[in-house]
């Protein structure tokens, strides 16, 4: 459940921001398939690549991870 909402909310911050997935990958030197994967919620970033995903996103990491951590405790997926 955390994959899929950190998915969903990568997705929408992406969106938000006007930027292409395949943009988002280039600029953090990752394959498109990964970064699909991800909005997917199929894969998950390691903290080294959850910060390159802000910094392609224009966005400070508390911005991008704390909808997924209400949602976590929301929904008491732990």
């Amino acid at each position: 459940m955390v994959k899929q909402s950190f998915g969903e909310q990568l997705r929408k911050v992406r969106r938000d921001k006007g930027l292409t997935q395949q943009e988002i990958a280039l600029r953090c030197k990752m394959s498109l398939r990964f970064y699909q994967d991800m909005e997917a919620g199929n894969k998950q970033p390691t903290i080294t690549t959850l910060f390159k995903l802000c910094e392609a996103i224009g966005l400070a990491p508390d911005k991008l991870i704390m909808p997924v951590w209400k949602n976590y405790h929301k929904n008491d997926d732990k």
